[in-house]
């Protein structure tokens, strides 16, 4: 099956979004220009909606094939905690050090108040994390709970199973949008396979792009706290409006057998790096921007700081990939050989 590049760049485009969002907070508290930063950047919230629906839809492109076979339960988790777990300790450990020094520059938001075993484990808790940015992580862990569980279920069975945990989650609004993620990538493959022509692209790019700007409009998002929950109505409206984006896209790939821009793809490439370090990148360019005297700087002072801020977010996720993610992937992926036949024999579904 073609390589769907646009996945990718749909992480990038992701990764951006919530860079876009905190550079908001990042603004207000370092900077003294507020018209520099758009109101359209508290849309960059839906960046970690994005994320939740990518994820279902990559969940089934990626293991189409595994269903319902011996021993890709336990292989599927294996490549999970290594994708997630030891890049995510590399920034745990740097934060509990800063944390242990100086507790007040860590959530100050929260006071503070952060469960540091919770945090470590990726376990859900009342209080932000002690990387805030990994409260999103504690749902992804409990999407790939469920997720290999319905691996081990024979293919055919799939969709009904996600429709079945859908309706019974139906109050969980960040899982919701996983599904819709999981189930645009059911459809997907059956249309690749169908036919392409049956469904137009650019219709299901229109429902899409419709849904997400109704949201925006409507103020379905605006401020909200994400770290404690979103509307049922912003899941599917704008998670459902991903999943539609994200087959649009997928479809359109496949069908005019163009990549996705490079420059996105390369985000998605280090966008998980993106995700975990750019708001600790950001308030270090605050504060030394800060410290400098230039935060009363003025409009190209400010235009100055976010051009120096965003290519420092860029270098050190850029740094960081391939320093450390990129050796835990390479790990990863042995990780997720199929085991022996006799391992192989002793599972049972």
């Amino acid at each position: 099956m073609h390589k769907l590049t646009s996945l990718q760049a749909a992480r990038g485009l992701a990764a951006l979004l919530v860079v876009a969002f905190h550079s908001i907070f990042i603004n207000t508290k370092y900077l003294q220009s507020e018209l520099i930063i758009p109101e359209l950047f508290v849309f960059g919230q839906t960046g970690v909606d994005l994320f939740f629906a990518l994820s279902g839809f990559v969940m089934i492109i990626a293991f189409r094939k595994k269903f319902g076979l011996r021993g890709e339960t336990l292989n599927f988790l294996k490549g999970r905690f290594l994708r997630i777990y030891p890049t995510y300790w590399v920034y745990f450990l740097a934060v509990l050090l800063v944390f242990i020094i100086r507790p007040e520059l860590v959530n100050n938001s929260q006071s503070g108040h952060s469960n540091i075993l919770s945090s470590f484990l990726l376990l859900p808790e009342e209080s932000a994390p002690l990387v805030m940015v990994a409260w999103s992580l504690t749902h992804e862990i409990w999407f790939y709970l469920v997720f290999a569980l319905i691996l081990k279920l024979p293919v055919q069975y799939v969709s009904a199973a996600l429709l079945v945990w859908l309706l019974a989650i139906i109050t969980h609004e960040f899982s919701i949008e996983f599904i819709l993620g999981a189930l645009s990538g059911v459809a997907y493959l059956k249309l690749a396979q169908r036919g392409l022509k049956r469904i137009p692209p650019v219709l299901l790019a229109a429902v899409g792009m419709s849904s997400l700007l109704y949201a925006f409009f409507d103020k379905t998002v605006g401020n909200a706290d994400v770290i404690q929950a979103i509307s049922l109505k912003r899941a599917f409206l704008v998670g459902g409006g991903y999943a539609l984006l994200l087959l649009a896209c997928a479809l359109q790939e496949v069908i005019s057998k163009k990549h996705a821009p490079r420059l996105l793809a390369f985000i998605g490439d280090i966008s998980y790096s993106m995700y975990l370090s750019h708001i600790l990148t950001l308030s270090v360019c605050g504060r030394i921007w800060s410290m400098l005297g230039y935060s009363n700087g003025g409009l190209w002072s400010a235009i100055l700081f976010w051009t120096i801020s965003y290519s420092a977010v860029i270098l050190v996720s850029f740094i960081s990939y391939q320093l450390v993610e990129r050796r835990v992937m390479q790990v990863s992926r042995r990780a997720r050989r199929p085991l022996p036949r006799s391992l192989e024999n002793a599972n049972t579904l």
